[in-house]
């Protein structure tokens, strides 16, 4: 059977539209459609991978017509990028809760980044596995996008460590190259966790990911504050 992901954690779980004449607007109508089918590409996604995922299997899974999927997506590749960036912004919110934006030490900013990150992916393992390995097999647009959202969060890591070494000497003026490896590098190590438990423990990796970025940012690490 196939898992289902977690209710509030990435998708918001429509309730069931009522049958025959209703009172209901049409956005409302179109907004809880697409979360269903958000949420279907995303258990169908990482339950058979995205060469084996149907638009008719998804329909059904979200019990919805194949008329109103092409209404709201013109591929199922576009839906896949929606869902994708559905993903992204969980994220964000959950790093910026962890302090991303507010730290004002490289190490605060870098525990921020990596619980953010891998926070996520624990909150919800279905779509953990749908975004960290399978969509990394989808390539054009999809690809495109991952390649986008590396490259931003490298750009931000670059400005966020300049804006440290004004108070912070010791930190060293790596490159943006350096900063997208680390974020690809995480990426690695979450997918290599999924492919070899079907219960990874991303928090676990947390210490170890922050230490290894840590490490490479200073020639010795300051004390933990």
């Amino acid at each position: 059977m196939t898992a289902t992901v977690r209710p509030g954690v990435f998708f918001k779980v429509p309730a069931t539209l009522p049958r025959g004449p209703h009172q209901l607007a049409r956005e409302d109508v179109e907004w809880a459609q697409r979360q269903r089918l958000l949420i279907a590409f995303t258990e169908l996604l990482a339950d058979r991978g995205y060469g084996k995922l149907r638009i008719g299997d998804l329909t059904k899974r979200a019990a919805v017509s194949n008329k109103t999927f092409y209404e709201l997506f013109e591929t199922k590749e576009m839906c896949a990028c929606a869902a994708y960036g559905r993903f992204v912004k969980v994220i964000v919110r959950m790093a910026t809760e962890a302090g991303l934006y507010t730290s004002t030490t490289w190490r605060g900013y870098i525990q921020a980044s990596v619980e953010g990150y891998l926070g996520a992916l624990a909150a919800d393992p279905v779509v953990a596995r749908a975004f960290q390995f399978e969509m990394d097999l989808i390539s054009g647009q999809a690809r495109e996008l991952r390649r986008s959202v590396a490259a931003r969060f490298a750009e931000e890591r670059l400005a966020k460590q300049e804006a440290i070494r004004k108070t912070d000497r010791r930190l060293k003026q790596r490159p943006l190259s350096s900063h997208l490896a680390a974020v690809l590098g995480m990426r690695e190590v979450a997918c290599d966790l999924l492919a070899g438990s079907e219960h990874p423990d991303f928090i676990a990796m947390v210490p170890e990911l922050v230490d290894w970025v840590i490490t490479a940012w200073y020639d010795e690490p300051p004390a933990v504050s």
